[in-house]
């Protein structure tokens, strides 16, 4: 009886935690196919343009940690300053961020990205997830 109320508890734990990212992502998804809409972003239903986010983050995370790093990196390796490493570090990540957006456009049919809305999202994306520390 006690594994079964773990077990239990361990479920609605994960899935509280489930629906939470759920609901953080539909937003975004929301708010960023908005924004897209405006450059060319066509889509069937809403749930289209939250599916095509959920992706986008589940596929271009790993990507994400590895420019992330790689910008930490360089900034080491190279001594450069934290105004280039932050300028490499939009670009690089605006790049990723755009290469993951229009593989992800190629396979969900319900959704069409234009190339620029792709774009806009992803520089906004990049200037979002800048690191706000030291200037």
């Amino acid at each position: 009886m006690k594994n079964f109320k773990r077990i239990v508890k361990s479920i609605t734990g994960y899935g509280l935690v489930v629906i939470v990212l759920i609901a953080i992502i539909s937003v975004f998804a929301i708010l960023g196919g908005g924004i897209m809409r405006f450059f060319g972003f066509r889509y069937n239903s809403v749930g289209s343009v939250i599916l095509y986010f959920t992706i986008v983050a589940i596929v271009g995370f790993p990507l994400e940690i590895i420019i992330k790093a790689l910008s930490k990196a360089l900034n080491i390796l190279l001594k450069i300053n934290r105004k280039i490493e932050k300028t490499l570090f939009i670009l690089m990540d605006t790049l990723g961020t755009g290469i993951t957006m229009a593989i992800v456009d190629y396979f969900i049919e319900s959704v069409s990205a234009s190339d620029l809305s792709i774009l806009v999202i992803s520089f906004i994306i990049a200037i979002l997830s800048l690191d706000k520390g030291d200037n």
